[in-house]
């Protein structure tokens, strides 16, 4: 089960006046919100109230934070005009892209954003695209699949896979190999399944 989700959601395609959106929205409730002594804020200040003085939300609603951005606890740990970096619990911060581009999208027909996220497994990884009415293609990569891709691209490493078993034959050996491609093999992946249902 996934516990940590990292993500980034870019800005792939702007205009003027949807980056001012950007600006203010995302870059701005998020400056608002960070603490003196802080390095991520919390993704609830983009919905509900906020009392400084005692750090707390007003209006806290665990299923408003479910549905709205996509999981039941999220931070950004950096953002500027280009993105945001984001970990959440258990799922991406879908709810919260989706919003966010429905926003740019009222001032800019054409907006793009990008979601790139995985598991800290990683269980799961995937890349989601955006358009101006929220959510456009959003394709998941579960970890089998993504050990497969691994093993046809290094050969070291599907030595050590049992078909019949469907097991490791040197667990240690075979985790040591993915960690050294695994991450490129991700990154690559995400950039070769970004989709478009209007190019």
């Amino acid at each position: 089960m996934a516990n940590h989700v990292s993500a980034y959601l870019s800005v792939r395609n702007i205009s003027e006046e949807g980056q001012k959106v950007w600006d203010e929205y995302v870059v701005g409730t998020l400056e608002n919100a960070r603490s003196p002594n802080e390095y991520e804020v919390h993704l609830g200040h983009f919905l509900f109230k906020h009392n400084k003085e005692t750090g707390e939300f007003t209006d806290w609603d665990f299923n408003t934070m479910c549905e709205e951005v996509g999981a039941k606890w999220a931070y950004a740990t950096d953002w500027d005009e280009c993105g945001m970096a984001t970990y959440s619990a258990w799922g991406p911060i879908g709810g919260l892209a989706d919003k966010i581009a429905r926003k740019i999208g009222e001032v800019d027909p054409d907006v793009g954003l990008v979601l790139t996220y995985e598991d800290e497994f990683p269980n799961f990884i995937g890349v989601c695209t955006y358009n101006k009415d929220g959510e456009d293609i959003d394709n998941t990569l579960e970890c089998d699949e993504l050990y497969q891709i691994c093993r046809d691209l290094d050969p070291d490493l599907q030595a050590l896979w049992n078909e019949e078993t469907e097991e490791w034959t040197d667990e240690d050996a075979a985790w040591d190999l993915l960690h050294e491609i695994m991450w490129d093999v991700i990154n690559d992946w995400q950039s070769n399944n970004e989709e478009w249902s209007i190019q």
